[in-house]
């Protein structure tokens, strides 16, 4: 009797009950079940019953209810909203500053934007507006869209409850490290300049702004728009994500932050970004480690770029001890935390533990097929080559 109460047992299964909630807080972890529970919500994966339950169907006869099967189709409805929000970042970021001038125009702000390069030009001022409106846009009509389609409570999709303040000083290593890093290739490299420019994505001649636009620019591109960006993939679309495991939201995130790397030069840095923001958050439990990471990153790139534009002798002097100074303090940091926490004996867990009869490999095959998300990966990697080439 006892063997066969137990194989019964075995059969019963709760997707939502039986995760790995042990990594977050009691709090974020009663509202993502109840955001998982809930029979309205269409990107919920749920499944409870015996696995070896059979329902019959009028016009197919008897079928077997999988988590297997409910799994893949719940994979497919995430995948295809974050690849419609993927599709919107993309032609926005495309067409945006296009559309954005004539409508500066009807308030009588000379701006203008070239059809064929999307170059914008005319008032100083309305140019930078222009920009910044627009850079906002491909990031935030994503985010809405994410948030309106999966319905999701905000403190569920966007982590707020801080579980490890020294995680978040071990981000600020980290990144300081992963910066050296992924700049030293091509800090010594003869193309430092064209890389490693603040401008790159602009399309305006800047040699005309003040320095109140050059400024506001900065200001926004070095430290507001990072932090945004992170709403986008770091959000509610990760959180859906982890309903399949903690790797799995971070490999879709960190591979959807690459293919929207504007060239291939940026996919190495941007990976390992990507991965160490989602990573940091999921350990200190709050996605204000993410904003941090990025935000040092691109401030980073940035101090790099006024190094090149000192034309000194003394450049190559400051901008290496600089790298050095960061990398050092950066494995201090990092170093003295991971000391401190052998000495006490604590162990870290923050990946959920997560089985699944459908393995890594083919749950990572049904997120790259979904539809929409293959196409904007085609559309991507085309964008790339176009660059390239062009």
């Amino acid at each position: 009797m006892t063997d066969t109460s137990n194989d019964a047992e075995k059969d019963i299964l709760d997707v939502v009950e039986d995760f790995d909630y042990s990594t977050q807080n009691s709090s974020y972890n009663e509202k993502y079940k109840k955001w998982r529970k809930n029979k309205d919500n269409r990107h919920a994966f749920r499944f409870q019953g015996n696995k070896k339950e059979k329902v019959f169907n009028d016009s197919r006869g008897f079928e077997k209810r999988s988590p297997e099967a409910v799994e893949k189709k719940i994979i497919n409805r995430v995948m295809y909203v974050l690849g419609i929000a993927m599709l919107m970042f993309i032609v926005i970021d495309n067409s945006a500053n296009r559309l954005l001038a004539p409508l500066f125009r009807c308030f009588g702000i000379n701006v203008h934007a070239s059809m064929l390069s999307a170059a914008v030009y005319g008032n100083v001022t309305g140019v930078v507006e222009v920009l910044l409106l627009a850079s906002a846009l491909k990031i935030l009509i994503p985010v809405i869209y994410i948030q309106l389609k999966l319905k999701m409570p905000l403190s569920v999709g966007y982590m707020s409850h801080v579980n490890s303040t020294a995680e978040i000083v071990n981000s600020v290593g980290l990144a300081l490290v992963a910066c050296t890093v992924v700049c030293l290739p091509t800090a010594y490299s003869s193309d430092t300049k064209e890389i490693y420019t603040l401008f790159k994505s602009a399309n305006a001649d800047v040699s005309l702004w003040g320095q109140r636009e050059f400024v506001v620019y900065a200001l926004f591109t070095l430290v507001v728009f990072p932090a945004v960006y992170e709403l986008f993939l770091h959000g509610p679309i990760f959180a859906a994500l982890r309903q399949f495991g903690d790797r799995f939201a971070i490999a879709v995130t960190t591979v959807a932050a690459c293919l929207l790397a504007d060239t291939p030069s940026e996919i190495p840095a941007t990976f390992l970004i990507s991965l160490l923001a989602a990573v940091s958050m999921l350990r200190s439990g709050t996605i204000m480690t993410a904003f941090i990471i990025n935000i040092i990153y691109k401030s980073y790139t940035f101090a790099l770029i006024m190094f090149e534009n000192e034309n000194t002798p003394s450049m190559l002097l400051k901008r290496n001890v600089f790298m050095i100074a960061a990398l050092v303090a950066g494995v201090a940091v990092s170093g003295s935390i991971y000391i401190v926490r052998r000495r006490k004996g604590r162990k870290l867990h923050f990946i959920a533990a997560y089985k699944s009869e459908v393995s890594p490999l083919n749950r990572g095959v049904i997120a790259v097929k979904s539809f929409p998300f293959a196409a904007v990966v085609m559309l991507c990697i085309l964008e790339m080559v176009i660059g390239v080439v062009f």
